[in-house]
């Protein structure tokens, strides 16, 4: 049976006028939902900022990177940039809300930043209830390192990837499931991530990582197989999916492919299941 325990409020969808806001986040903790995904990019004075494109628009309608821009004066921009809030005031929201079994996926989208943004969640007294999420492995590398016992889960495309996903993302592959150690000591305003079409998932070091902190994957549900969520499975690592507008296709995914934890766009869905 799927209940609100198995579904991620995906960047608060459907919850406020615009996604990845404190009033999208508020009205899902006071909903009950109890799994949260946010995505975090870093501004030009190292700021981490609650957004999930590493540009935006403002009030004029132009596009502005955010690794460009500073905290100070970022609501002066207007437009998404006047609603975009800070991590510390993000975790600030949950800390003092009454809803206090929720759980936080903190995606991270920018490399390089990991000390800064880890040690924010510590001071909130939330790191319990953080799981730490990204695209780029490396940045899931250097937190293991830096928090060796947190939660993590990566994400991946798990089949080839086609021509509009490279058209806006630089997408780098690993046929046999490795995941090489990056050593670029920065990827700030990019927008990329690892294809692994080998049928068994990831291999290496960073599963050998997951199992040990029994952690996570997360994959397109158009992407996914029966066989895939089995593998993980042996290794007691869950597997998530995105994302879902619908409970019938959430439901169906549920029968055939038992997956953990599924992302949902859509408000609707949350109200239509109880808890």
């Amino acid at each position: 049976m799927t209940s609100i325990h198995h579904m991620i409020s995906h960047r608060f969808r459907g919850f406020a006028p615009h996604e990845n806001t404190l009033a999208g986040l508020k009205a899902a903790l006071d909903f009950g939902v109890q799994w949260l995904e946010f995505d975090i990019r870093v501004a030009r004075d190292g700021t981490p900022l609650i957004y999930h494109d590493e540009y935006a628009w403002n009030g004029e309608n132009d596009q502005v990177y955010i690794c460009d821009i500073m905290r100070r004066g970022r609501a002066q921009l207007g437009g998404a940039f006047a609603h975009m809030p800070t991590y510390e005031a993000l975790l600030d929201l949950v800390k003092h809300h009454p809803n206090k079994t929720a759980k936080l996926l903190v995606d991270i989208k920018d490399q390089g930043f990991e000390t800064e943004i880890h040690a924010l969640t510590m001071a909130s007294g939330l790191g319990g209830r953080v799981t730490y999420v990204s695209w780029l492995a490396e940045v899931l590398y250097r937190l293991h390192h830096i928090a060796p016992s947190m939660p993590l889960c990566i994400s991946h495309w798990c089949a080839p990837v086609n021509d509009l996903i490279r058209r806006h993302h630089k997408v780098y592959e690993s046929p046999d499931g490795h995941i090489p150690r990056d050593p670029t000591p920065y990827r700030h305003g990019e927008r990329m991530g690892w294809a692994i079409p080998y049928k068994d998932g990831l291999a290496g070091e960073m599963r050998d990582i997951l199992k040990r902190v029994k952690g996570s994957v997360c994959v397109p549900q158009n992407m996914i197989t029966r066989h895939l969520v089995h593998h993980y499975h042996k290794d007691d690592i869950q597997v998530s999916t995105f994302s879902y507008t619908d409970f019938a296709h959430l439901k169906s995914h549920k029968d055939e492919f038992n997956i953990d934890l599924y992302f949902i766009d859509n408000k609707e869905v949350f109200d239509g299941v109880s808890s």
